[in-house]
């Protein structure tokens, strides 16, 4: 199928209103080329002021190379760009794929504050959402785990939107070929390298969909399903804090009484708001245990995330930032 300018404008509508002046996300690949090029029309429909962030994470000898023609065509379309490039020791240790991930998003945030942009757009497409599926499933993930990649997220003052979340790879690939006429684009080797647990999944792929129906759509029609339930808990979790937290006691009455879940989600709402840390993620098992603890007859106090929680004589729990120097999670 081809992406039609309605069919993408269509993902990101009310955008064009809000915003108008956007980032996007440039690796030269098939999906990353795609997403410039239709947002190049549209911007150029809407008024929008356009720019592409590369970042060179110089994991391969030929990167850099690969980056000269992708500036050729940004020059031919009149799209503003900047490469950023990751200086890292030859041997990075640990989690390749993390590391870059985070250098990447490092870099395409500050951008965005560079330019005063209030959108980052990226090329994530419907098999990265198939594929986290089972990566998070096979990790035993949350709800909010499984719900994978939304189509829009925040951070911040920047909007992160994924327009392409719906089209598939043969979609991505015959849009490029029919509407731009491009048949070559980057391909990092990484993406058919069986030692990354994310291409083990897509390699599994084409098995799953044929013997067990679990083909791309719909995987994704559950994610779907699952991101409807998670923002229906969201809601009523935040709707809980407001009754359940005035800005310095959570009411152990009301916080006990309820279900677990909304429990996990209130404590964590109420952690990134206390934290001089800001927002950040705490893991489904903390929170777990955490949740139940301070409702125990016996709980006293506990430091998590950078937020001292205290039981006083009222029974409530008393929340404060930390000392520095007396951080520790439970």
């Amino acid at each position: 199928m081809v992406i039609t300018e309605a069919l993408f404008e269509e993902r990101i509508q009310h955008l064009v209103k809000l915003e108008k002046k956007w980032v996007i996300g440039l690796s030269g690949g098939a999906d990353s080329l795609c997403l410039i090029l239709l947002a190049n029309v549209l911007a150029k429909a809407h008024g929008i002021e356009l720019f592409a962030c590369i970042v060179d994470h110089k994991l391969r000898i030929e990167s850099s190379d690969e980056i000269l023609p992708i500036l050729d065509l940004l020059g031919k379309a009149g799209i503003r760009h900047k490469v950023f490039t990751w200086h890292h020791d030859d041997d990075i240790g640990g989690s390749i794929e993390r590391k870059a991930r985070d250098a990447r998003y490092g870099f395409l945030y500050g951008f965005c504050e560079e330019v005063g942009a209030g959108v980052l757009v990226t090329a994530h497409h419907a098999m990265d959402q198939w594929e986290t599926f089972f990566m998070r499933l096979s990790h035993g993930s949350s709800l909010r785990g499984l719900s994978c990649i939304k189509p829009v997220s925040r951070c911040g003052n920047v909007l992160l939107v994924r327009p392409l979340l719906d089209f598939t790879p043969s979609d991505i690939r015959e849009t490029l070929a029919d509407r731009f006429g491009i048949w070559t684009y980057v391909n990092d080797p990484s993406n058919s390298d069986p030692r990354f647990e994310r291409v083990r999944w897509r390699n599994a792929h084409q098995q799953l969909a044929k013997n067990h129906g679990l083909d791309i759509m719909n995987v994704n029609k559950t994610i779907t399903r699952l991101q409807n339930a998670n923002d229906c808990l969201d809601k009523m979790a935040n709707n809980a804090t407001q009754e359940i937290f005035d800005g310095t006691y959570i009411k152990m009455s009301m916080f006990s009484e309820l279900h677990i879940e909304l429990r996990m989600r209130v404590l964590h709402t109420v952690l990134n708001a206390v934290s001089a840390r800001g927002p950040h993620i705490i893991s489904y098992d903390l929170l777990h245990r955490v949740s139940h603890d301070i409702c125990a007859p016996g709980f006293v106090a506990t430091n998590l995330s950078g937020v001292v929680m205290r039981k006083d004589r009222t029974k409530n729990v008393r929340c404060s930032q930390e000392e520095r120097g007396l951080s520790r999670d439970s």
